[in-house]
């Protein structure tokens, strides 16, 4: 990344939703490392949260958690309601929701059917929602949602087209929303994703762990300069 588009990230406000995946952690620590103002949305506040806070204030940065269900409209708007209130802005936003059952095709459940997209789909579409309101009185806003592709997957089939979804609904936003946004996708194989999940987080810690960096680096260039041509698309790791 040039110097240039590391600057630009200096003082932006920058929203995180879901900082309880190492992946969203990840990102978030990159973020504060560019200069970014973090914000990072937890379902749960624990002793992960506030590990996490320590690590991006000691960045030297300022940074906040906010524990809130996006698996709600009211959630999701209570979290974008946050960055506005400590801030008064926002720039940037990273959707990293994930959930996800181990329920085959003939297993899953109502309730699990319902979490999954709730979780994920839903999550991703009303954070956004909230995000754009406050977001477009800024110039160059820019969204990036992290996808997995499954694919083939043997289980979840739920996961699998929650993400299918909010693949759609980064095309349909990034068309709805030019030019004054920029709204992309970075996307991990279903074979990264299991290897991202089955690292030990003691042994493969960010900036160290290289499998959560490739997809920071990824989000971080779809959110600088260097991607100014770029909307709509569905970045992929493989």
């Amino acid at each position: 990344m040039s110097v240039q588009s590391v600057h630009q990230f200096a003082e932006k406000v920058a929203l995180v939703s879901d900082g309880e995946g190492e992946i969203g952690r990840a990102v978030a620590l990159q973020l504060a490392l560019q200069g970014c103002y973090v914000i990072v949305g937890f379902s749960n506040a624990n002793e992960q949260t506030k590990s996490t806070l320590a690590e991006l204030q000691n960045l030297g940065t300022l940074a906040h958690v906010v524990e809130t269900d996006c698996s709600t409209a009211a959630g999701a708007r209570r979290l974008v309601a946050e960055a506005e209130n400590i801030y008064g802005r926002l720039d940037l936003l990273v959707n990293t929701l994930k959930f996800r059952s181990d329920s085959t095709f003939d297993e899953m459940s109502e309730s699990v059917w319902t979490k999954t997209l709730d979780a994920n789909l839903k999550a991703t579409f009303f954070v956004s929602q909230a995000a754009v309101k406050l977001m477009s009185a800024r110039p160059k806003a820019k969204i990036v949602n992290v996808v997995y592709d499954c694919a083939g997957a043997e289980k979840d089939l739920a996961f699998a087209l929650a993400q299918a979804g909010i693949i759609s609904l980064t095309k349909n936003l990034a068309a709805q929303l030019e030019p004054k946004f920029r709204v992309n996708a970075v996307q991990l194989s279903e074979e990264k994703s299991k290897a991202i999940e089955n690292l030990d987080r003691e042994l493969f810690r960010p900036p160290s762990g290289i499998a959560f960096d490739d997809v920071a680096r990824a989000v971080l260039f779809l959110l600088s300069s260097e991607a100014v041509g770029l909307n709509g698309q569905v970045l992929k790791i493989e």
